[in-house]
């Protein structure tokens, strides 16, 4: 398959998007429904290819690995607006309409697979590989289980990715980048210019004295934006959480312990282990510990004397295998007790390991398990249960029932919010107190019409709220009296920008017939620095601001320019331009790769766009806001 597309440099989104076109089986994980999925018509189709529909249940199970993958690249959680903010869904659906598009044409193009293909496709995949390195049938049978996937169902996907992957690398094999390009590339990514640079601080306009009376109403009458208020709305919020309804549910024990024997996997905890490591810098300090270890040095002190480790770093506790790199684990896990490991080579330096315990793998009894699964039960049953007050609320708020008889019918506490901005803070700058997530009611809130009520919104599984519109306070201009301190403030500090504006203005016309900016900076006393090399991202910029950077790698030799920033005015003069001569032979092959990687990405989005003219393709924007909304 195509693995040069899906490790194409660019954005994380298109990195990780388009190596889910490309090929999706060599990923393995339990993928289950999105939470961002939020309507109950799996059925709805969002996209129309050809003759072919896609489903909102096709873009909510492509959604899920697809954020999984995210997660692990950009760290931490994605919450439901930073998804439509990312254009993750979106891009989703164009990934399974060009998905739909390379199908249609494979079938066009009569495209037939042999089972040998598919097993050899199988037979190498790393998922299913052991540890002998060669495939494992009882691996192959759990990763599949893990996947909720038959082999028949592997084998009806592979059918349909294979040749999808095939058409594509078919239409991208032959792109190849020109050596020129390389080193093109290369010099421009890699080209620094220094600079002699002087800085005028704010300070240097001096205390500004505030404006007469004339002058204070012409800067307020010229910059009203700057006083306007802010749009401010009322209204009432009906909320219940998922904990809420807990409180009533009440888990039968022969359910419990049914629930037990159906998930007894989950309660079976993997061997632990208590590593000792001594971590040191060079190969040498290493070998030279490993020498003293055999010796009957004891651990610690060979540590903290030879290594020159901090004594707090050696306990790493228990741990799982998949709590340590791979190659630490792959050590660790075959120690036996207190034999040090071999010096072993990471990123961070060389380790020596050491196993103090054992912890061997256990299944948690039912008695032991009862309390966490008995949780897990009642959160499950409280989810379901809001689940079912979100739609019946929802069917009756689009009847036109009132918020307040939906609230009292259905158990949703009302709360009231007399005025607020869509930052939530009220006419003091005061900020509001909501039930919940506050940036999630404030978007509902502002985008429902005056003495409108929205419908349902759900925050994932865990709550759902409806706003009622009360008023609109529309966005006005505050008197001149009542914002007089803020406006003298705004016009004294306009005036110093002014003010070293002018002089950077007036130090770059005294460069002029050759003038060093050094000797025109002297003759006013002002102070010269010269830049380090700079590059094009401003890395290591100061005293260069980063305003100036693209003007600088316009300039030629000897110009000067001007520019500035919050906190001042900068007169900059060219000194040098450092232009690599050639490219080194790691650059040429990373270089290739990328540029090569880019190159074919954009012949595959060229290729699947013509598809369009055969497979025309239709999207249904309303219904994809609808069952994603952000």
């Amino acid at each position: 398959m195509l693995q040069a597309i899906r490790t194409r440099a660019g954005g994380i989104i298109v990195k990780v998007l388009f190596g889910l076109l490309i090929v999706s089986f060599g990923f393995w994980g339990i993928y289950t429904r999105s939470p961002f999925f939020q309507d109950k018509s799996p059925d709805a189709v969002v996209a129309t290819v050809g003759d072919q529909d896609i489903h909102a249940d096709a873009v909510s199970n492509t959604l899920q690995p697809t954020l999984e993958r995210l997660r692990a690249q950009l760290g931490g959680q994605l919450d439901q607006a930073t998804i439509k903010r990312l254009g993750v869904v979106d891009a989703v659906v164009g990934q399974l309409v060009d998905q739909s598009l390379l199908a249609q044409e494979v079938s066009h193009l009569r495209l037939d697979l042999s089972d040998d293909v598919i097993r050899n496709a199988i037979m190498s995949n790393p998922a299913f590989i052991g540890s002998d390195g060669k495939f494992d049938r009882n691996q192959f049978s759990q990763v599949l289980a893990a996947n909720h996937m038959s082999e028949d169902q592997l084998i009806a996907r592979l059918r349909q990715e294979i040749p999808r992957g095939d058409l594509l690398q078919a239409v991208t094999a032959g792109v190849v980048v020109p050596r020129p390009v390389i080193d093109a590339i290369y010099r421009f990514r890699n080209e620094t210019r220094v600079a002699d640079v002087v800085a005028i601080p704010l300070s240097a306009a001096g205390t500004i004295p505030a404006p007469t009376d004339d002058q204070l109403t012409k800067f307020y009458n010229d910059n009203q934006d700057m006083f306007r208020a802010e749009e401010y709305r009322g209204f009432t919020v009906a909320s219940i959480s998922a904990s809420d309804l807990t409180g009533d549910v009440k888990i039968d024990p022969a359910k419990l312990q049914a629930a037990y024997d159906d998930r007894k996997d989950e309660f079976q905890l993997p061997e632990e282990r208590d590593v000792q490591q001594i971590l040191a810098p060079t190969e040498d300090k290493a070998k030279a510990v490993e020498t003293a270890l055999a010796g009957g040095e004891d651990f610690q002190k060979a540590a903290t004397e030879i290594a020159g480790q901090d004594p707090s770093t050696i306990d790493l506790g228990l741990v799982k295998p998949d709590d340590l790199p791979k190659e630490l684990a792959d050590q660790a896990f075959a120690l036996p007790i207190d034999k040090p490991s071999e010096p072993i080579k990471t990123e961070l330096g060389w380790h020596i390991l050491r196993v103090v315990k054992v912890q061997p793998p256990q299944t948690l009894s039912f008695d032991q398990a009862k309390d966490q699964l008995e949780k897990q039960l009642i959160a499950e049953e409280a989810a379901d249960r809001l689940d079912h007050i979100a739609n019946e609320a929802d069917d009756a708020l689009a009847g036109g029932a009132a918020l307040n008889d939906v609230a009292k019918k259905y158990g949703l506490k009302l709360t009231t919010v007399a005025e607020t901005d869509a930052s939530g803070r009220d006419a003091s700058g005061k900020l509001i107190q909501l039930p919940l997530d506050a940036q999630a009611v404030l978007k509902t809130a502002f985008a429902t019409e005056t003495n409108n009520t929205s419908r349902i919104e759900s925050i994932e599984d865990s709550a759902i709220f409806a706003v009622h519109v009360d008023k609109i306070v529309s966005p006005a201009v505050k008197p001149l009296a009542d914002v007089k301190t803020q406006a003298i403030t705004a016009w004294q500090a306009e005036q110093q920008r002014d003010a070293v504006k002018k002089e950077a203005s007036d130090l770059a016309a005294a460069v002029t017939g050759g003038t060093p900016l050094a000797q025109a900076a002297s003759a006013k006393a002002l102070t010269v620095k010269t830049s380090p090399p700079l590059n094009r991202q401003a890395q290591g910029a100061i005293p260069v601001p980063k305003a100036m950077i693209a003007k600088l790698f316009s300039a030629k030799v000897g110009d000067t320019i001007t520019g500035n920033d919050d906190s001042g005015a900068y007169v900059a003069q060219l000194k040098t331009i450092n232009t690599p001569q050639s490219t080194p032979d790691d650059q040429v092959k990373a270089l290739t790769t990328e540029i090569g990687n880019s190159m074919r990405y954009d012949v595959a989005s060229e290729f699947t766009d013509s598809l369009k003219k055969r497979y025309p393709v239709t999207m249904h924007q309303d219904v994809i806001d609808r069952l994603f909304p952000g």
